[in-house]
């Protein structure tokens, strides 16, 4: 009989070693038989690498030694990861718990298809725990963006069907197929933060890989309280034009780019009166992306909150 894939499971960590930890004895009460566990610390500046060090004794974990936002952090890890030769490996967010069962369906939908470069499962609301904040993704390539499909909604894995394609998958929670990824790539680090899953996602389908979606693997995931701050509108604009550039193309482009700047023009107009912190970031976004400043730019020292990156 042939033996389980080995599955390395990669949780970047920064200023959150609360939720790490949460998440690595999570991970520890799967079933599956072949999983390593990496944490990696993103340069935390609160004693997180003490305190997961304590309390995550046997883990591996490893610092980058520098801040290097979600997509340099994340690549860290893969590389890291890729050292014991997995045949899969496992991203998830810090502030997510799994189910014991959901990496033997991840990994039972790769396997039954090989076409597939990567899997993402159902992931609901923690402290809604019926309430679906991801289950399926779609590209929309007018808007420059991708949703998730069933947000918001209450609907038990069991009556969202069985593992399909799907245009886009979150971050969040990402299995790869470790063969695939010389191919596609890893993640774009001009992004540091914010919508580069958007991006890989279409990476991935470019290069003529599908993306799964595997219903019935379910983690639970922190999403009570996700607002938007300066720091978050200075990514995701500054982002916005890297993403049309880099993930769509033709018309569908033009049009994206388009309606981006008139809504973000809209916006900003409000903001002038009404959110003088959400005008300034919108301005130095859009700065910095028509200057090319990518990678950390300004936002993480103009307008970090605290375990943002």
């Amino acid at each position: 009989m042939r033996s389980a894939p080995s599955v390395t499971a990669v949780i970047l960590n920064y200023n959150v070693s609360e939720y790490t930890t949460a998440c690595v004895r999570s991970l520890q009460r799967v079933k599956y038989p072949a999983l390593k566990i990496l944490v990696v610390d993103n340069a935390s500046t609160d004693s997180s690498l003490e305190r997961l060090s304590t309390a995550l004794s046997g883990i591996e974990l490893r610092s980058t030694g520098s801040n290097q936002g979600y997509t340099g952090g994340v690549n860290a890890g893969l590389r890291w990861a890729r050292e014991t030769e997995p045949d899969y490996i496992l991203v998830l967010n810090p502030d997510t718990e799994v189910q014991a069962d959901f990496l033997d369906h991840l990994v039972g939908g790769l396997e039954a298809h090989p076409h597939a470069a990567a899997a993402c499962g159902t992931i609901y609301s923690y402290h809604q725990p019926t309430e679906i904040w991801y289950a399926g993704g779609r590209m929309i390539a007018w808007r420059g963006l991708a949703i998730h499909e069933d947000k918001g909604s209450c609907k038990p894995p069991e009556a969202l069907g069985g593992p399909r394609t799907v245009s886009f998958i979150t971050g969040c929670m990402v299995l790869y197929r470790v063969s695939a990824l010389d191919r596609i790539g890893t993640q774009d680090e001009r992004f540091f933060l914010y919508l580069d899953d958007i991006e890989m996602s279409a990476r991935i389908a470019r290069k003529g890989f599908e993306l799964l979606y595997v219903p019935r693997a379910v983690i639970h995931h922190h999403v009570e309280g996700e607002q938007t701050n300066p720091f978050k509108v200075y990514y995701s604009v500054r982002n916005r034009l890297l993403l049309i550039r880099t993930a769509f193309s033709g018309l569908g482009r033009v049009v994206a780019a388009a309606y981006f700047v008139g809504v973000i023009a809209m916006k900003m107009l409000v903001w002038i009166f009404s959110n003088r912190a959400f005008f300034r970031a919108a301005a130095m976004g859009l700065e910095d992306s028509f200057r090319g400043r990518f990678g950390e730019g300004r936002g993480l020292q103009t307008f970090a909150p605290r375990g943002s990156a």
